[in-house]
């Protein structure tokens, strides 16, 4: 039990025996969330039963139980016993299917900094092969592009020309930033009186 505090001999054999059959149809709680499915295994545990149950968007849950106001130790998920069985099957099956019916919706997460010709595909039309056809026209851009970056790079006349110029560029600031040092040094440096 979740409390600590002492329960009837009679409640403590519910929650050591199972309370519900493999395919029994059950209303439970996995993270606060509240769900309908079925129960698919039967496990006892050091904690008491464990009844896997399989959501009706088919996504499996281990679970402890709740009978009268009193949780099993694990209760990170569980079912309802007593909600359970006032819904009753046949009301928990139709809401079971009006869940699996349900289509399930994503949130779309969009990055606002980035700027709108960057956003992937751009294809408005749904269409499979036309994205298809865009995916492989980026990747001949990809390509051609490649090959003439590594045209460009080659160890000729203009590869050497460009690091060339980048080395003396990189020089130049570090020259600058070494004068910058040296004027700030004379500066702070206390002049020696002879």
């Amino acid at each position: 039990m979740a409390k600590k505090q002492k329960i009837s001999d009679k409640l403590q054999a519910k929650f050591d025996k199972p309370q519900f059959r493999i395919g029994d149809a059950v209303f439970f709680s996995w993270l606060g969330q509240k769900q309908y499915g079925y129960v698919i295994r039967i496990k006892k545990t050091t904690w008491g039963i464990q009844y896997n149950v399989e959501s009706a968007s088919g996504t499996k849950y281990p679970c402890g139980i709740q009978i009268q106001g009193q949780k099993t130790h694990y209760n990170t998920g569980f079912i309802f016993l007593e909600d359970t069985r006032t819904i009753g099957t046949e009301e928990l099956e139709k809401r079971i299917q009006t869940a699996k019916n349900t289509p399930r919706t994503a949130t779309v997460f969009v990055n606002p900094t980035r700027p709108t010709h960057e956003s992937g595909d751009d294809n408005s039309t749904g269409n499979p092969d036309d994205r298809n056809d865009s995916i492989k026209n980026t990747k001949t851009r990809t390509k051609r592009s490649s090959k003439s970056n590594a045209v460009s790079s080659s160890p000729g006349r203009n590869g050497t020309d460009n690091s060339k110029q980048r080395k003396a560029s990189r020089n130049t600031e570090l020259d600058a930033a070494i004068a910058k040092q040296k004027s700030f040094l004379d500066f702070t440096t206390p002049v020696k009186k002879d």
